[in-house]
């Protein structure tokens, strides 16, 4: 059983994750520049207050920044933060606190590397007066300096099919770099594609929503933090899940051997977490369990 404050530690292949109940801004101060990557999706403003306490809009920005220095604190000087979170509806019209929550932490001294989407490929139905199905989620993308630890070969893709006919016979205008006449920068060398059998994917990951809750109402689906990791976390870098839910990063950190941390001020989400974490290492082998 956990209680309202407890650790529960079970090592995988030498890779270990912890579950702590409590309040991360106080948990994370012992492990003050340990942590390679935060990725997280926090509570949304107003959202689903019968399973957790509700933010309003108005107040969003400044409860946020209650975490921001124990978040600054916990990376180290090379690691990044991913927040995976949408705006509100609020009388018919979207409310912006997330973008202030970003201009917030910006003025903070947090470096805004990027902005990713997530595209939901199974939205949920539903018609509303004014807009269309929600088809996708922000994952931004901030860090301790302009140039985090980055590892996009490790996100590499299949290059598709397209490549078999378009580059089997090359022109003369396909052997050189052509840039964009607008002078945005952007160009392209046709020729440098022969051969690939794998490129850089988009900032835009196309992933199907989480059918069954897992014992928490906003479970993301495990390719999202999968993804984040390989690209933001070196091999036995440190993961932390400051709102950690239902253990879904957990569950990716586990899957690239990467140790993470789970906190989360809801003693029911840490016992869901524990036992979908347990499932998850019941189906491997060598599996050590220790109570803390």
């Amino acid at each position: 059983m956990i209680a309202s404050r407890a650790d529960i530690t079970i090592h995988k292949a030498g890779s270990p994750y912890t579950i702590i109940c409590g309040d991360s801004r106080v948990e994370l101060e012992r492990f003050e520049g340990q942590v390679d990557l935060i990725v997280t999706s926090p509570p949304y403003a107003d959202a689903r207050r019968k399973h957790y306490d509700g933010v309003h809009p108005d107040q969003y920005v400044e409860w946020f920044m209650t975490f921001h220095e124990p978040f600054l604190k916990a990376l180290k000087p090379t690691g990044s933060l991913i927040l995976n979170i949408k705006d509100k509806v609020v009388d018919g019209v979207r409310h912006r606190f997330v973008w202030r929550t970003i201009e917030a932490l910006s003025e903070r001294g947090w470096y805004s590397i990027e902005d990713y989407l997530w595209h939901k490929t199974n939205p949920m139905p539903g018609r509303w007066p004014t807009r269309l199905r929600d088809g996708w989620e922000y994952c931004f993308h901030l860090a301790r300096s302009k140039k985090p630890y980055f590892n996009a070969d490790a996100v590499q893709q299949p290059v598709g099919n397209w490549t078999e006919s378009r580059l089997r016979k090359l022109g003369d205008a396909d052997l050189t770099r052509h840039n964009s006449a607008n002078d945005s920068g952007f160009g392209r060398d046709l020729s440098k594609w022969v051969g690939k059998e794998t490129v850089l994917p988009s900032n835009v990951l196309s992933l199907a929503l989480v059918g069954k809750n897992k014992g928490h109402p906003a479970v993301f689906p495990v390719g999202l933090p999968l993804f984040f990791i390989k690209l933001l976390c070196p091999e036995n870098g440190l993961v932390v899940d400051p709102f950690g839910g239902s253990g879904t990063t957990a569950i990716a950190a586990l899957q690239l051997n990467r140790p993470c941390i789970l906190i989360d001020n809801n003693p029911q989400y840490c016992i869901e977490a524990e036992k979908r974490l347990r499932d998850v290492g019941a189906k491997s082998d060598n599996i050590q369990e220790k109570l803390l």
